[in-house]
């Protein structure tokens, strides 16, 4: 039986190398080749932009490697099955369990590789990827760049909006470049006020306070100002605290599944927002969740690729796309579910649930054919 296993983990390795290529280099091109164009036309060293390119590799491979494990079940067992050698093996008194034995195994060294990788090398990669960002940002005075922005809710309804354009400085507890939009009570949700300060900075007194900026309300009332607190005759302030925002900004990527759990725990000593704490939460499981989606993927694509009629490797790519993304859709909106409506640890683990059950009934369903 190691022959039956050496042919199929023949089968398997290539098209897995040549799915993680293709799916890291799609992911690559989508979200970063403009940015890094971008940098390298204004006047960047080469060498920086190369390297700020290759550290984005990391975080992107521990994502594309179940994409790429799932592309090589359904092209690998596509052509064992397109050239009968499924049905001979069949034949010689192999079930469908005893050929899904070497896919397991090497799904599971692809999904332990991947969660070292994600615990050892992401962290760093990611970390370092941010630092030359930063001080490429600040030689192409490309602040704009580093915005964010967060709604205020009061009782269930949108209060307010800010957005801060500036970034901020978390050892001085300072927001450069505020915009406050607040919001009149009722259906229409009009802005009522309209905020810009040049700076803000958190007190000892726990408020945020304004400095060098202006205000105009909706009747076309304006106002400047040299500092500027919570007035009751406007209603105007921010008021989330250091703590909040920091869990609002956390990198994920740039942090190890201890890191990440830590800082979750100084968040909620810090009594940071519940939502934003069950939602790193989410985050903090999917670092063992989403590289486990390479064994998940694995026995999926096994059965589905195990077809009674010659198909081209265009089917195996196009059922490869479908099936990721609808997974990458699902783990996304359970993400949002998990901020309120689902404990975070079900949130993370729901995917990978369903898609293990499909992969069982399926793999049931070939044994039977």
């Amino acid at each position: 039986m190691r022959l039956l296993d050496r042919l199929i983990l023949r089968e398997l390795f290539p098209p897995l190398l040549f799915g993680v290529a293709l799916f890291t280099t799609l992911i690559f091109a989508g979200g970063y080749v403009f940015m890094i164009t971008e940098y390298a036309v204004r006047g960047i060293p080469l060498m920086v932009v190369i390297e700020l390119a290759l550290l984005y590799i990391p975080q992107i491979a521990v994502r594309t490697l179940p994409m790429g494990m799932l592309l090589a079940t359904l092209l690998g067992f596509g052509r064992l099955s397109s050239d009968w050698e499924v049905t001979a093996m069949r034949s010689a008194g192999a079930s469908m369990l005893r050929l899904m034995r070497p896919v397991f195994w090497l799904s599971l060294v692809v999904s332990l590789f991947a969660i070292g990788f994600n615990e050892t090398l992401v962290p760093w990669a990611t970390a370092r990827a941010s630092a030359i960002r930063t001080e490429i940002l600040k030689t192409l005075q490309l602040t704009e760049q580093q915005t964010f922005s967060f709604a205020q809710f009061n009782e269930g309804r949108l209060d307010s909006f800010v957005i801060v354009a500036g970034g901020r400085d978390p050892v001085n507890q300072e927001l450069f470049q505020i915009t406050l939009l607040k919001y009149r009570a009722g259906d229409r949700r009009e802005p009522e006020v309209v905020l810009y300060a040049r700076r803000a900075q958190w007190t000892s007194v726990n408020e945020w306070v304004l400095y060098d900026g202006w205000w105009r309300t909706a009747e076309g009332q304006y106002g400047t100002f040299t500092v500027f607190r919570s007035e009751p005759t406007l209603n105007v302030q921010i008021r989330r605290t250091p703590i909040q925002i920091e869990a609002l900004l956390t990198e994920v990527d740039a942090r190890s599944f201890r890191q990440l759990r830590d800082q979750i725990a100084f968040f909620q000593r810090e009594g940071a927002d519940e939502a934003q704490i069950r939602q790193l939460t989410v985050e903090l499981y999917n670092k063992i969740t989403v590289p486990l989606a390479s064994v998940i993927f694995a026995l999926l694509g096994a059965p589905l690729g195990i077809r009674p009629q010659r198909s081209s490797p265009a089917t195996g790519f196009a059922l490869s796309v479908a099936i990721i993304f609808v997974y990458w859709v699902l783990a996304r909106y359970l993400i949002i579910l998990g901020r309120s409506a689902l404990p975070p640890l079900l949130a993370s683990s729901l995917p990978n649930l369903i898609g293990i059950g499909l992969a069982i009934w399926l793999i049931q369903k070939r044994d039977r054919a």
